[in-house]
């Protein structure tokens, strides 16, 4: 007999370990994600290692968590989520400090393949949509994902200007273990607050579902189209949140004006991450992520040269607001569609592709940048990937795939 981990009816109380998992979500990313960003900058550790080595140890992290994906998915299946967050915190604790008192190059990809890495792929948004899943299913999940993505978003507004103001003060070694004692500090009781108050754990499906294969993985049409989309959408994502600001500082703009710009669609991005669970509910997850995709891609268009006042306000006001509808949806969609005991292996299989292709993107426009002599050509090969993004997610809404419960071969 299948037991779902973590499964069943959550009355008042089960708004604890929702925000207890979005507590951990916000710090981890905060930390791992946001921190990082600024510790490896030329006033942190970018004096101390080459910028080669810091992008070769980030990119690398990035890869591995989404290799991890499947792995960590299958276990969040099997067990739930609670082992799974608690050690992702202190793997993420553990690398920050190992961080702050590297001194040779080795030394950082090491602590950024195996703690930083692995860290993330436990505590980002992966396994807490796994977790919502298996709490809440369709009758909450619009609810839930909205809170758990809005309160995610803090982490940007919050640990930028603290980890900066933290590196100005103390110096970026001191800065990162106050950052590695905040994550454990403050995410630690926060996952165990949040396994405590969860429901039952389960065992792992007694009969392998076909789509727990990666036979069947690639026999449905549907998943295929659909992680392509998802997948060209996040390669074309992550090159424009890497390149923007050195995007519209070649296009005439101070560099204090382009980061306001940033600062204003990460504001902006707050509707969207609350309303758009709630518009897929009523309307279908697939018709509001048309519309997200072709706003970026919009977003995508105005950049392409960059050099006028109106074209940095509508690049930024675009992706803002289309960039946090985008956040939640993914996941209402796959939600809707393979629920389930296998639902968190499922999540992972795509993640694993979506996070390829989104270490390949940055890199890709970058190199092209190079050649090109400019970010024209790029950022309209980025245009066209999220229009391609929107027509093969409105193709994989429309095709139907029939259930099976026959056990893979």
């Amino acid at each position: 007999m299948t037991h779902p981990p973590e499964s069943g009816t959550f009355d008042r109380s089960g708004w604890v370990p929702l925000l207890a998992l979005s507590t951990t979500v916000a710090v981890s990313f905060g930390v791992l994600l946001y921190a990082v960003s600024v510790l490896i900058t030329e006033e942190a550790a970018g004096s101390t290692f080459s910028t080669t080595v810091l992008s070769v140890g980030y990119g690398g992290a990035l890869l591995v968590g989404g290799l991890l994906a499947p792995l960590v998915g299958r276990r969040a299946d099997r067990f739930g989520v609670r082992l799974i967050l608690v050690t992702g915190v202190a793997f993420g604790g553990l690398g920050i400090s190992a961080l702050s008192v590297a001194n040779r190059p080795w030394q950082v990809l090491v602590i950024f393949w195996l703690l930083i890495g692995p860290a993330g792929s436990m505590t980002f948004y992966e396994p807490a949509f796994i977790a919502v899943e298996q709490w809440f299913g369709s009758e909450r999940r619009a609810r839930s994902l909205a809170t758990l993505t809005l309160v995610g978003g803090l982490a940007g507004p919050v640990f930028l200007p603290l980890s900066s103001a933290l590196i100005d003060g103390l110096g970026w070694r001191s800065a990162a273990r106050v950052l590695a004692g905040v994550l454990v500090a403050v995410g630690g009781p926060a996952a165990v607050l949040m396994a405590r108050t969860s429901a039952r754990q389960g065992g792992e499906p007694a009969a392998e579902h076909r789509m727990t294969t990666l036979r069947g993985l690639l026999s449905d049409r549907r998943f295929v189209v659909y992680t392509a989309s998802v997948a060209l959408m996040f390669l074309c994502v992550q090159a424009i949140l890497l390149h923007r600001i050195a995007l519209f500082e070649e296009g005439g703009f101070a560099l204090a004006t382009a980061t306001a710009g940033a600062a204003v669609a990460s504001l902006l991005s707050f509707p969207g991450r609350l309303t758009a669970p709630f518009m897929a509910r009523m309307w279908g997850g697939i018709p509001i992520q048309i519309v997200a995709l072709l706003v970026l891609a919009g977003a995508a268009a105005v950049s392409i040269d960059g050099s006028q006042t109106w074209q940095l306000v509508a690049h930024f006001l675009l992706f803002g607001t289309a960039f946090g509808a985008m956040l939640p949806i993914r996941a209402s969609i796959m939600g809707s569609w393979y629920s389930g005991p296998s639902y968190g292996r499922i999540m992972g299989s795509q993640w694993m592709v979506v996070s390829v292709a989104g270490a390949v993107g940055p890199a890709a426009i970058g190199t092209l940048r190079d050649i090109t002599d400019g970010y024209a050509t790029p950022m309209g090969l980025v245009t066209a990937g999220l229009i391609t993004s929107a027509v093969l997610s409105a193709l994989s809404g429309r095709i139907r795939v029939e259930e099976s419960s026959e056990p893979a071969d």
